[in-house]
């Protein structure tokens, strides 16, 4: 026997609500939608929280609100790289320090899709495109949603800093009670039965996860649980004379290492006659070693960032150098502002080096991008059309570029199809087209 499934035309609209209807003999015209309770608006630097039990109608009272909504990714977003997201009119540099201002300030982020980033870094590329666009209040409902309690808290107090510094004016609903002291909200408005009512009790005194990190020396070797959240890739830095750990309950979760400085810097002239190239080609590098250090790297594990983890651990490092000066090298310095905030100024941008515009002009002449060599199976075919001479020159000027005098041992690494590794690609198409600036800080009682 053969039983017809076939739909002949699809249900008519509001099939299911008539059954309910006559069913349960419910008025149709008669069902109102609840009022949402009315909320106080912040003032420019100050943070509402809402709280109150699921169901009490917080997310009602914040739709009311005229404001900007941090809204949740769309499937769609979720499938799209990270800086596609942004209004294509904004200035790239608006957005990278949107970026850095809730903790994503990452270059390995910023290339992957949407989708790919951890519940707490969507969290915070929310609030990031949110921001780009704001207009008047930013509205988070449920900001801390789908985390842990020790994320929430970061994220918490990586919203008060906005709040502080940029003179942001939010209003979150909450329903953890621990991230309160983290946020340190204005006012705190109760939402029960449809009411609202401000409570009196608000958090005591305000709590840092600062608080909770221990700074203590380190090994080099403990950067191998960080390399791979640098941009550059997994490599070390060149010499290290100081490595400070940053701990969480016993967990390493920052590091920041210091080195002694590249021999011949053009640009450090500016800044510090003394320790010019030619000071140097004279017999200045002892003077050179002993009075400068390089600030290397400083890593920070993604889900602790933007609560000032990174300051801490360089301004516990220059405490303990003891030497006058110390310099810093750093294209992300100039997205965000850890490197200011720890006593540096930038003194000025590090030119292209001889090499990189060499290479920029062999790529340009080939009609050869960038992105073609990063990505294996473009690269793999660029190097099928260049005949044996141009793949031999361009290796040379990649480990080259790679190779500054400070970071050596590259050159014997190979892939094992010819060529370079990803980590000295990366690191020498990082360096074709940056200005990184020079950051200087100078010891209180010394003048530059």
């Amino acid at each position: 026997m053969h039983t017809d499934i076939t739909w002949h035309g699809r249900p008519a609209r509001g099939r299911h609500a008539q059954f309910a209807r006559e069913t349960f003999g419910l008025d149709a015209i008669g069902a109102k939608p609840p009022e949402p309770c009315k909320l106080p608006l912040p003032q420019a630097g100050e943070c509402i929280a809402v709280v109150g039990p699921s169901g009490a109608g917080k997310t009602l009272a914040l739709r009311a609100l005229n404001a900007t909504e941090v809204s949740p990714l769309r499937c769609e977003e979720l499938n799209t790289p990270v800086l596609e997201l942004f209004d294509a009119r904004l200035p790239s540099e608006s957005v990278l320090r949107s970026l850095a201002r809730v903790g994503l300030a990452d270059g390995r982020l910023w290339a992957l899709r949407a989708g790919q980033l951890s519940a707490g870094e969507c969290r915070r590329l929310e609030f990031a495109l949110a921001l780009c666009g704001r207009e008047g209040v930013l509205v988070a409902d449920e900001f801390d949603a789908h985390l842990d309690s020790t994320t929430a808290c970061v994220l918490a107090q990586n919203l008060r800093r906005l709040v502080e510094r940029d003179a942001l004016q939010l209003v979150v609903s909450t329903h953890r009670p621990e991230t309160l002291a983290y946020l340190q909200p204005r006012r705190v408005i109760e939402i029960d039965g449809g009411i609202a009512t401000e409570r009196g009790d608000l958090p005591g005194a305000a709590r840092t996860m600062l608080d909770e990190i221990e700074i203590a020396p380190g090994r080099l070797r403990d950067y191998d649980r960080f390399k791979h959240w640098h941009y550059l890739g997994p490599g070390r830095p060149g010499p290290t004379s100081d490595v400070l750990l940053a701990t969480h309950r016993g967990r390493a979760v920052g590091i920041v290492t210091f080195g002694y400085p590249h021999l011949l810097l053009s640009i450090r002239a500016e800044a510090l006659p003394q320790f010019a190239p030619r000071c140097i080609a004279g017999g200045g590098a002892g003077a050179l070693n002993r009075d400068l250090r390089l600030l290397q790297r400083v890593v920070v594990e993604p889900r602790f960032r933007g609560v000032g983890i990174a300051q801490a651990l360089i301004r516990a490092g220059l405490e303990r150098l003891q030497v006058p000066y110390v310099e810093c090298i750093a294209q992300m310095g100039g997205f965000s502002d850890f490197l200011l905030a720890s006593g540096f100024r930038q003194v000025g941008e590090v030119a292209p080096p001889r090499s990189a515009r060499k290479l920029a002009g062999f790529l340009a002449e080939r009609g050869i991008t960038p992105d073609e060599l990063l990505e294996p199976e473009r690269r793999a075919a660029v190097r099928e059309r260049l005949a044996g001479d141009d793949r031999e020159q361009l290796d040379g000027m990649l480990r080259g570029l790679a190779n500054t005098r400070i970071q050596t041992g590259f050159g014997s690494l190979r892939d094992g199809h010819g060529g370079i590794p990803e980590t000295l690609l990366r690191k020498a198409l990082a360096r074709l087209h940056a200005r990184p600036g020079y950051f200087l800080w100078t010891r209180s009682g010394r003048e530059t």
